[in-house]
């Protein structure tokens, strides 16, 4: 018999949680955990798959855990192998336990109040994530028999925003709850979330020019005064500024501008991306506009709204991109950037600020792919790259697999070793291009939280120097190669290539060995052919190829289970722990299972 949806969706969503705590070694129940065989009383308790071993937690209170666990890869030794394992109490009989709320009680046991409250609220985000998971669910099996062949669509901005809806179907890589859009009920997911694909009008604040600051002239497709229902007079002394609907009834909570006007009517129809909170203008679909929403993802206290710096920030990177691959041939045939220049905010308020997004001309003939589309599972069973392997590739995975991988290590590995900079281009932000009888490409985007190393850029491009003093977060210079390989590992590689070489095992389409065997192939070629460039790769064979051990990005242990007090994170969206084993290693490529 079959689970209920929401039974089945909580023991998945347990199960990551889990494997996550493995992962990140939460309260030490690996470390100081023991490995070993079930006691022969115990057995009768819990079925386990063949092979497993057992975990026994016995340093969080007076209970004693016994977790079934498998082996591991390649960022982690070990997961669980469901959502369930034995409580042993002297005080109670033996119990089965299962269920994140249950696990989550055990690792918060002894902890100070402040951490319990870190826990607590967790747990409120474990919940949406399940009740979230489940409806959109619903969602995939009503919508995704549309989606079938979305590349056939003739529009090039259609397919993206399809693409998009089919990429918001497959959860994140890596955190248990991404699947959480805090803040959102079940009303608010269908009316404004990609899996639902709803269409919608914004919402427009009337705002004194002395109070907004605008990065360029508006787009020319901003509606007037008249448009959204307030007087023409007010083209003088006023601008209009786009507010999603779901911000609009929260304003007073913030507080406006003086003299500032709510907009009687909304104006320009929109459809959400992936991003949830940019949306695409369905009369205009090369414009994109990112907008602040009260709405927390990969993490409770990760409220989506947008600090005014990164207006900046992002533009600057979109321009030295640019201006980097206009000097670098190896760099000019690889990516586009899209056009971040205009953006507003409002007396430096992060839920009164918005950036536009421009297309380039020219996509007509493009198949634009977020990489967090590629392991999307179709309705026919097959993954959305199989699909388009089919398409530009002629059916040959390995051939794409080359170029992917070629693509991704020589835009990385170039930009880190020879510029300093390592981009926080995400399976959101980075964008494939596919098009008939053209090389495979990136599409850039949203690049405010990246990292710079000024010394290198400087020597790089010394009539360039003094560019990254323009930089606004302080954040984003380092001052050694460290935070830019860190990056690297835990973005470029880890999300981008090992989570769809993963993906691409899983589904049987090749082996592991093979996948991984091929991936050290095209590093030491990409690093062969920077050091014919006259790049000193070093820093790359000394990370990626000398350490045992690769950096993992910690998404639980900073910010959502354990405050910055008690991990030590400075930032909790770059907060890394030493303890995946190091998969480009010979031994790891050719050892893989």
């Amino acid at each position: 018999m079959s689970l209920q949806p929401e039974v089945a969706d909580q023991g998945f969503i347990t199960r990551r949680i889990i494997d996550c705590c493995l992962r990140e070694d939460i309260r030490g129940v690996v470390s100081q955990g023991q490995l070993g065989p079930l006691p022969e009383a115990l057995s009768p308790y819990l079925d386990h798959q063949p092979g497993a071993h057992w975990l026994r937690i016995a340093h969080l209170g007076a209970d004693e855990l016994w977790l079934p666990v498998v082996r591991a890869y390649p960022l982690q030794d070990w997961i669980g192998t469901g959502d369930a394992w034995i409580k042993v109490s002297s005080q109670q009989p033996v119990e089965v336990q299962r269920g994140y709320s249950q696990w989550l009680g055990h690792l918060s046991q002894g902890l100070d109040e402040e951490s319990l409250a870190l826990f607590a609220a967790y747990l409120k985000e474990a919940d949406c994530a399940t009740e979230h998971r489940t409806l959109c669910n619903q969602a995939y099996h009503h919508c995704a028999p549309g989606l079938g062949d979305v590349i056939a669509l003739k529009d090039w901005s259609q397919r993206l925003l399809k693409i998009d809806q089919l990429a918001s179907y497959l959860d994140h890589p890596f955190y248990p709850t991404a699947r959480a859009k805090s803040g959102f009920d079940a009303a608010a997911l269908k009316g404004y979330a990609p899996e639902f694909a709803p269409r919608f009008e914004l919402n427009w604040l009337a705002i004194p020019n002395q109070a907004l600051t605008l990065t360029s002239p508006p787009p020319p497709h901003w509606p007037d005064f008249e448009e959204v229902g307030l007087s023409p007079t007010l083209h003088n002394s006023h601008s209009l500024l786009p507010v999603h609907p779901l911000t609009w009834n929260e304003l007073e909570h913030y507080g406006l501008p003086e003299g500032t006007l709510r907009a009687p009517r909304t104006a320009m129809q929109v459809e959400p991306t992936l991003s949830v909170r940019t949306v695409v203008c369905i009369d205009q679909p090369q414009w994109h506009l990112k907008l602040p929403l009260l709405v927390s993802t990969l993490g409770a206290r990760n409220l989506r709204l947008i600090k005014p710096s990164t207006l900046y920030d992002g533009h600057w990177f979109q321009t030295t991109l640019m201006a980097l691959a206009e000097r670098d041939t190896a760099l000019a045939s690889r990516y586009l950037h899209v056009d971040e220049k205009h953006g507003g905010h409002a007396d430096q308020s992060r839920h009164l600020a918005y950036i536009v997004r421009r297309y380039p001309s020219g996509l007509e003939n493009t198949t634009l792919v977020p990489v967090a589309a590629l392991a999307s599972p179709l309705t026919d069973g097959r993954l959305f790259l199989e699909q388009l392997v089919e398409r530009f590739y002629a059916g040959s995975l390995q051939h794409w697999l080359n170029d992917y991988l070629d693509l991704l290590l020589q835009v990385h590995l170039r930009l880190w070793l020879h510029y300093g900079i390592a981009l926080e281009a995400n399976q959101q932000n980075a964008v494939l291009i596919f098009e008939p009888g053209q090389p495979l490409r990136l599409l850039m985007k949203d690049n405010d939280a990246a990292r710079l190393w000024p010394q290198r850029f400087a020597a790089a491009c010394p009539d360039l120097a003094d560019l990254p003093t323009a930089l606004q977060d302080e954040r984003i210079r380092v001052d050694s190669t460290q935070p830019l390989a860190e990056m690297f590992c835990t973005i470029t590689l880890q999300l981008n290539i090992v989570a769809i070489v993963e993906a691409i095992a899983v589904a049987g389409l090749s082996s592991r060995s093979s996948l991984y065997g091929t991936l050290r192939q095209r590093l030491m070629l990409c690093l062969e052919q920077l050091e014919t460039d006259g790049i000193n790769c070093d820093d790359a064979r000394l990370w990626l190829l000398d350490s045992p051990k690769l950096p993992v990005k910690y998404l639980l242990s900073a910010g959502s289970l354990l405050s910055k007090a008690h991990s030590g994170a400075s930032d909790i969206n770059k907060f890394y722990g030493y303890s995946a084993a190091n998969f480009l290693l010979e031994e790891g490529a050719c050892n893989a299972v």
